[in-house]
This record gives C-alpha cells, structure tokens and sequence, in this order.
C-alpha cells in the first residue's frame, strides 16, 4: 500500500533562466548532490524558440513534450531525433551537443536528470489505476489516493498508489 508524501503544485515551483540562457525553466524538484549540483532534478520547459540545449556532463536526461507542436533534436554528429508525440520519453546524455528546431510553434517539455554516478532514473505513462513511482506528473485535475490534484502537479508518493488519471510516472533507483 503507498502513500502521498506532498503535492507540489505550480506555486512551488522555482523559474530560472537555462544554463545557456536560452530559456525558461521551472523546477518541481531537486535533491541530493552530484556533479551538476544535484542528484536528481524534475523540471518543465518553456522551448519559445529554436538553439541549442543545455550541455550536463556526467548527467543522464529524459526528455518528454507536454504540449506544443513538437521539435526536432540534432546532435552534433548529424544524428536527428524527431519528438512529435506527446509524453515520448526521449533519454539521452547530457554530454552530447544538441540543437533544438521547434516545428509548430512553442513547446512545453518535462525533463529528468540524474547524477549517472549515482542515480538512473525511468520515465514512463501510467494511470488510471495503480501505479509505483517516486515522483508522479498529473497531465489531467485528478485524485491521487483521494487527494485532489491539479494537472501540472506533481506528487511525491511512496509504493503503489492509485491515480484516477494519467501521469507521468518517475522512477529513480541508485546505481
């Protein structure tokens, strides 16, 4: 049987320029340390614009879009990623170079990144029903083992617990 740890909702959230400068993000959350200064980090952000990503050596990413028309990623190496469904989680490392061309407008994209030295994290959609995992993202106003929830939201739970919408289901594990 699981439990919710805490709600945070959108006024929890810390909004910060992109380590590029290039953006906006808002931070749901942080913990531990590592080499980018934390061991796990759950974020949404704001893409307005084409350019390059952030660079995170030694940072493990997951990428997913959660609205907009979708982007096209490519690498350095001429390597090309195409994200044009929503909540596709894309993995990839934080080494790398990517550069980011919007297709259709604006996106809103959720990332996870984690210490590799220390954390792995899976990215995945889950709900309604039970569902286990360390951090859960409401896409939709919900109930979360009976607690109201609103889409955007992002619950810490600990076990299985029952969702009566869909999430974005976080699951981290020490390597």
């Amino acid at each position: 049987m699981g439990r919710v740890l805490r709600v945070l909702g959108v006024a929890d959230r810390l909004t910060m320029p992109w380590k590029n400068g290039g953006g906006v993000t808002h931070e749901l959350a942080r913990e531990g340390e590592g080499v980018a200064g934390f061991g796990v980090r759950l974020s949404v952000a704001d893409v307005a614009t084409d350019g390059p990503f952030s660079r995170f050596p030694g940072v493990d990413r997951v990428i997913l879009m959660l609205h907009g028309g979708g982007f096209r990623l490519r690498r350095d190496d001429g390597h090309t990623v195409t994200i044009d469904r929503p909540h596709a989680p894309f993995a990839f490392v934080g080494e790398d170079v990517w550069d980011c061309a919007l297709l259709d407008g604006p996106v809103v994209d959720f990332n996870v990144m984690t210490d590799r030295a220390t954390r792995r994290a899976e990215v995945a959609m889950g709900g309604p029903g039970a569902v286990e995992g360390r951090w859960l993202l409401a896409l939709v106003d919900q109930a979360v083992e009976g607690l109201p929830v609103a889409a955007g939201d992002l619950v810490e739970a600990e076990g299985a617990v029952t969702v009566t919408g869909t999430v974005v289901v976080v699951r981290v594990r020490a390597v």
